[in-house]
């Protein structure tokens, strides 16, 4: 008796983890699918592309169509054809299973130019200026690769949207090229800038310059001025915030309370080579007065004494052989006004060329 019942227990047993067996690996069934190359298409009006479905093994038989055909067509091996504008659905099925590639369909405009929104520039090192593009016609989609290029980095860069770094002095061009068409944008860099410019020297009459007018750029680029604030606006009244150190007297008369060691920043524009003579509007109080010339950092003009006229608004022009700019070049050139000594007042300069 109690063999028996030994013996039935086992076999409860052994059938109890056959049951947990099968429980534990029951058979799930795979979902079956069909994938596409390509999940999306954004075409043009004409345009041709081939789709392929997956599995290619012949486990299925696909059949293609188009949800509109009035936008797009398909053949039976996946070959879709734009034909009208809008949006619709490329079908692949096998059986009862189906996959959709969604379609946008528009009609190419092509580019037929760009407009900069700026094509010269005038910075300062360490400035930037982003340059925007706008399309012609606005509307155009048929887009080729567009690239910006600096001709000289070591004077501006410019990053993949336009925007305009410069890093140096000098004058170079950004380029912005898309396809075959070529724009460019002029890149005057320096760290001063004409002043009620431009100041152009010329055979055809002398020119009178303003000593207030010396160029913006701030103190140690376009000037240097160690004396403290008095309260003149004439240059923030004309649009430079940058040079209220500089002690001008009434409405850009003239620059007083001058020391040794100042100097004063003037772009030039020379129209005719050559040599110019220049004479220099003053009025000293004092025998302490001195100046020179530098042209391009480059004293040429020597110590210049200043003769006392005993007045600080008794204003005359004072010449000096020394007094002569030779061999300008055509162009830009920068001159100095270092004060060598302090007691006169400074209103301005006459050019003639000689």
């Amino acid at each position: 008796m109690r063999t028996s019942f030994f013996k039935y227990g086992i076999v409860l047993f052994l059938l109890s983890l056959c049951h947990s067996c099968d429980n534990e690996y029951v058979r799930t069934e795979v979902k079956k699918n069909i994938t596409v190359n390509i999940v999306s298409l954004n075409l043009f009006v004409g345009d041709e592309i081939q789709l392929i479905a997956s599995p290619t093994d012949g486990t299925y038989i696909y059949s293609w169509s188009s949800e509109d055909t009035g936008i797009a067509t398909v053949n039976n091996n996946g070959l879709v054809v734009v034909v009208g504008e809008g949006n619709t659905h490329i079908i692949v099925r096998s059986g009862n299973i189906e996959t959709k590639v969604p379609l946008t369909a528009v009609k190419k405009v092509p580019l037929q130019d760009v407009v900069l929104s700026e094509t010269k520039l005038e910075l300062f090192p360490g400035f930037s200026k982003t340059i925007f593009v706008t399309l012609v016609p606005e509307n155009a989609n048929d887009l080729p690769a567009d690239k910006w290029i600096s001709e000289d980095e070591s004077i501006a860069t410019v990053n993949e949207i336009g925007e305009i770094s410069v890093v140096g002095i000098g004058v170079t061009d950004v380029i912005y090229q898309i396809g075959d068409i070529v724009r460019k944008v002029r890149i005057d860099a320096a760290y001063s800038r004409p002043f009620k410019g431009p100041h152009i020297l010329s055979a055809d009459a002398p020119y009178e310059l303003l000593a207030a007018n010396f160029d913006t750029g701030g103190e140690g680029n376009a000037f240097h001025d160690d004396a403290t604030i008095r309260g003149n606006t004439y240059r923030k009244d004309n649009g430079d915030s940058g040079s209220a150190q500089v002690d001008i007297e009434g409405d850009g008369t003239n620059i007083g309370y001058t020391n040794e060691g100042e100097w004063l920043l003037y772009t030039l524009e020379v129209k005719d080579a050559g040599n110019y003579k220049v004479e220099v509007n003053l009025s000293a109080n004092a025998t302490t007065g001195a100046f020179h010339i530098e042209i391009e950092d480059q004293n040429v003009t020597g110590k210049i004494i200043v003769p006392n006229n005993g007045s600080w608004n008794s204003w005359r022009y004072i010449s000096d052989p020394n007094l002569v700019l030779n061999n300008l070049p055509e162009g830009r050139v920068r001159m100095k006004f270092y004060f060598e000594g302090a007691g006169f007042n400074l209103r301005g300069y006459k050019f003639t060329k000689i």
